[in-house]
């Protein structure tokens, strides 16, 4: 039996996977239990448990937070991922690793390639790139998936916060497109993944199929669940951090090399939704 490490296995994404892949042998760590940022500890784990697999669901996601906490951002995304990606080549395990549509710069008209230029807008989509080639760089057998706006039914996302805030009326970005991608098809992509590794290393792009602002996300959420609050669109929200206008991401390489369909965003939400307790 394939053995798994997973780190970051508390948060929304470990969560799912860790729930995905319970019939393997899995060692799981919380941010607290395994600390990616410490390489002592990284060796250590890796080196008792001779993995098959690193699967790293530990990141620094606060995108705001990040334009005042560069140098956090760097060692969680960055840095400690490039000694992530030293110990699983000493060890030989194969690393499963989550970037972000932001290492776009988000003004492209149709959806991004993995080959295209990355050009990150913020701290977070830049400390994610350099995680990225890092990995690169480093070699070894590795996946990179980038994702986008990724929610679920457990943990802090723009699903739960829009199911659950006690605001009556809200008001939602419209100048901003991209694909909501549901956490559980993630995990069960990575199932797949697992169980029919085409070892076709490199980058992919992994997000629900189709596109939409945030706004008509949040009305289909609103519908989905008949929360009936009022949701008005405006054309900017004031961030701290400067978001992708665009960044829908081409998936047709990763349907292709890894033989699996990849559900639509309405696919991902009603999923989401039978798994939801209000």
């Amino acid at each position: 039996m394939k053995k798994i490490l997973i780190t970051g296995a508390n948060g929304m994404l470990g969560t799912a996977i860790a729930a995905a892949l319970k019939d393997y042998e899995l060692f799981s760590f919380s941010s607290k239990e395994l600390d990616i940022t410490c390489s002592f500890q990284l060796d250590q784990k890796v080196k008792n448990i001779q993995p098959d697999y690193i699967i790293n669901c530990a990141a620094y996601t606060a995108v705001d937070l990040a334009e005042t906490e560069q140098e956090k951002a760097y060692k969680i995304n960055a840095l400690a991922v490039q000694k992530m990606a030293q110990v699983a080549k000493q060890y030989k395990a194969t690393l499963i690793h989550f970037s972000t549509d932001y290492v776009f710069k988000g003004n492209a008209a149709t959806p991004y390639t993995t080959d295209q230029k990355t050009d990150p807008i913020n701290a977070y989509g830049a400390s994610k790139l350099a995680g990225e080639k890092a990995i690169t760089q480093i070699g070894g057998n590795h996946y990179i998936f980038r994702i986008s706006w990724l929610y679920a039914p457990h943990g802090k996302n723009f699903f739960n916060w829009v199911a659950n805030t006690g605001m009556e009326e809200l008001n939602i970005v419209n100048s901003q497109t991209g694909s909501p991608t549901s956490a559980l098809h993630v995990a069960d992509f990575i199932d797949h993944l697992l169980k029919n590794d085409p070892t076709a290393y490199g980058i992919y792009h992994f997000t629900n199929q189709g596109d939409m602002t945030w706004y008509a996300f949040a009305k289909a959420i609103n519908q989905k669940l008949h929360l009936d609050k009022k949701i008005n669109p405006v054309a900017t929200f004031k961030t701290a951090a400067a978001r992708p206008a665009y960044s829908v991401m081409d998936c047709e390489q990763t349907e292709r090399i890894f033989n699996y369909k990849i559900p639509s965003i309405s696919n991902g939400l009603e999923e989401i939704i039978s798994n939801y307790k209000s």
